[in-house]
């Protein structure tokens, strides 16, 4: 099961930290590829929130494919660095999902609504891979 999460982790982390990457470096492509809101569907406090929280994902959101890549060598650290990375995703999803509902309650464009719909379903997929990992985690630290 640990191989089977960490080629999980690897792949899908590794998916969401490539996206944040090509956003960081030209966030106009990644609008053109719909890893990010359309411009002509979304406020600009918006593109410039998700631009810039780009920049702060290619710092927190490495943790996760990291913590595949220990759980398939069978690294002695992986539990501790997927807790770690568990404990950022989940709140990151938390957060985007905050922003989102409270930018869309106050009636900011959020892009279209297909794009609203996959990304806030990314926000679901990374919490349930967050709430995973520290579960799955803290059972192999405890034992």
């Amino acid at each position: 099961m640990q191989v089977a999460i960490g080629w999980t982790l690897l792949l899908t982390g590794g998916f969401l930290y490539v996206a944040q990457l090509v956003s960081s470096v030209n966030f106009g492509l990644a609008q053109r590829l719909g890893i990010q809101e359309s411009p002509d569907e979304a406020d600009s406090v918006l593109q410039t929130a998700e631009r810039l929280a780009a920049y702060w994902d290619l710092v927190t959101l490495g943790w996760v494919p990291i913590a595949g890549l220990l759980m398939i060598l069978d690294h002695g650290w992986w539990p501790v660095v997927a807790l770690l990375a568990g404990a950022i995703y989940l709140d990151a999803s938390g957060r985007e999902a905050a922003k989102i509902i409270s930018l869309r309650k106050e009636g900011f464009r959020l892009g279209t609504v297909n794009q609203q719909r996959i990304f806030f379903g990314s926000y679901i997929v990374m919490a349930v891979i967050g709430l995973t990992l520290i579960v799955y985690s803290v059972a192999i630290l405890v034992s």
